[in-house]
């Protein structure tokens, strides 16, 4: 049987409901991707790493010198032949290879921020599911506890009556009222339970209102690989792994550029001194100056050993996050079938025999068979069995949605864009 056929017929005794506007996740989750605030923080993230991108690469600016060499205390250029000005123009390049690693080191710490978007807007979809699935599971255990209310007050009522006839005592009427109460209660808490949902669901859209109307049953999603597919398509497609894989590089590259730190850099410097109002010719220069790693024990050594801590630190994370990748995907993989299996059991006939045996006990009761105890566990039976399915429906189906994020969205091919 469809699980849709099924789940409708909990509700045939709550006809007369008015029917309000439903919610529709697609544009719940739209809703919330356009206006999630860590999304556009780390968007900003992104466009400052690409521009630190765009500079990493470059050469720093050239030096410019103007002076002027004199002979004696007073103002002689012109008149002393040592005397004269000075331009000089320098310009520093760095040894080969340290810019192409600056570069690349930039380049991969932008496409783990991308990454680490992409990560975020699953993040945001499965937020969104996770909390429309408890808020219909809240809602349709409001209608059955609501329906139970009924049947309770009904009872109630054969309870008084039978005892103002002096047919009983008056055991089954307070023992009717406490259960009454006790639906009472629960109600309390499921809306209670109810508001805290709306307010999550409100803040992950970013909505100022939390009227979302009646909430939808959803289209049960199926699951036709194995743990170990499940967990080669999450190696290949997780966006955490993708992102941390992308910092690992960032690490290599930061790497080779310490390492290219022990070599040094070259400063060119050009040189014209003209000798204005004098007979001797002007003066052109050139030189190149270099640094000497003369403290590399000191300083460029313990700067390599914190580069490949740091990539070694990367490479240890990233490997973990694969072992537990597994680890998520079977404790998913084995909540989504134990729940099935449930699911499986109600839909078999047994809460239908229970709805039978409600309605055998209610009818025994107004007919002065049997005792308020047995109407009101049959009763109970009949409300935990449904309740019970509502929520292994709801378990399930967010433990599908959570293993479509550790695959990247390809599990269900959601489109998160780049």
């Amino acid at each position: 049987m469809m699980i849709q056929a099924y789940l409708l017929t909990i509700f045939i005794l709550m006809a007369g409901v008015a029917q309000a506007e439903t919610a529709d996740i697609n544009s719940l989750t739209e809703t919330a991707l356009s206006k999630n605030i860590k999304l556009e923080s780390l968007k900003y993230g992104v466009s400052a790493s690409e521009s630190a991108e765009s500079y990493a690469g470059s050469l720093n600016d050239p030096m410019v010198t103007l002076g002027i060499v004199n002979e004696g205390t007073n103002y002689t250029v012109g008149r002393e032949g040592m005397s004269r000005y000075t331009v000089m123009v320098s310009q520093m390049f760095p040894f080969f290879g340290k810019l192409d690693a600056k570069q690349l080191e930039a380049k991969y710490k932008t496409q783990a921020l991308r990454e680490s978007i992409r990560a975020e807007k699953l993040e945001v979809v499965n937020s969104v599911m996770s909390l429309y699935l408890d808020l219909y599971t809240v809602q349709e255990s409001k209608k059955l506890l609501n329906t139970k209310m009924k049947l309770i007050q009904m009872t109630e009522s054969s309870a008084q009556a039978k005892y103002s006839s002096g047919m009983m005592d008056s055991k089954d009427v307070l023992m009717v009222q406490r259960e009454k109460y006790m639906v009472i209660e629960a109600l309390e808490m499921m809306n209670e339970k109810e508001r805290m949902l709306k307010s999550s669901l409100a803040h992950v859209t970013g909505m100022d209102s939390d009227d979302f109307g009646e909430f939808a049953l959803l289209p049960e999603k199926e699951i036709n690989l194995d743990g170990q597919n499940l967990y080669q398509m999450a190696v290949e497609s997780s966006v955490t792994l993708k992102s941390m894989k992308n910092e690992v590089s960032a690490m290599e590259a930061n790497l080779k550029m310490k390492e290219l730190e022990k070599y040094p850099d070259f400063t060119v410097s050009l040189g014209y001194e003209p000798r204005p109002g004098y007979t001797m010719s002007d003066v052109y220069s050139a030189s190149i100056g270099f640094n000497i790693p003369l403290y590399y024990k000191t300083r460029q050594l313990p700067a390599i050993n914190e580069a490949k801590a740091q990539k070694l630190k990367a490479d240890a994370t990233y490997y973990n996050m694969r072992h537990e990748l597994r680890s998520m995907i079977t404790e998913l993989t084995a909540s989504s079938d134990a729940s099935k299996r449930i699911m499986d059991i109600y839909q078999s006939g047994i809460s239908a025999k229970a709805d039978q045996t409600r309605d055998a006990a209610l009818a025994a009761y107004r007919q002065g068979r049997g005792s308020a105890a047995d109407v009101i566990a049959a009763v109970n039976t009949s409300v935990e069995y449904r309740m019970k399915y509502l929520e292994k429906y709801s378990e399930r189906q967010k433990s599908l949605s959570r293993l479509n994020v550790l695959t990247g969205g390809k599990l269900y091919g959601t489109n998160i864009g780049d």
